[in-house]
């Protein structure tokens, strides 16, 4: 299989993962991110170079005890894939570093699962 065969195959899997997937309409979050609905949540990720920030709200827009939340972000850019794993932040919200940019056309797909909850997608593409 040709490198940029398998990337494109490893993508077009990871978008189709049948998974409570979130509507891809976002709109400007209050940390700089783009905020999407994603099941019974309301997450809002942020990115830039490198670093991905996500912040989760409940369906009223409050902040969401996110200790025991499990996430991970697959993030596709300049023609590379690339797996984050989400952990918990101090500041409340969810954090992962990789090697990626944060430029436009770049797509991220963050599952997310808390605790009493079934996973859930968001995915949202870098303008």
């Amino acid at each position: 299989m040709t490198k940029p065969f398998g990337l494109l195959l490893g993508a077009a899997l990871v978008l189709a993962i049948p998974v409570h997937a979130a509507d891809t309409h976002s709109h400007a979050g209050k940390h700089g991110g783009k905020l999407v609905e994603s099941g019974h949540h309301h997450v809002e990720i942020v990115a830039k170079d490198g670093v991905l920030d996500v912040h989760v709200n409940d369906e009223d827009g409050k902040p969401e005890d996110i200790k025991d939340a499990k996430a991970t972000a697959v993030v596709l850019s300049e023609g590379k894939k690339e797996a984050i794993t989400l952990a918990p932040d101090a500041g409340n919200f969810l954090k992962g570093s990789g090697t990626f940019k944060a430029r436009a056309g770049t797509i991220i797909v963050v599952t997310l699962t808390m605790p009493g909850h079934s996973p859930e997608q968001s995915r949202i593409k870098l303008d």
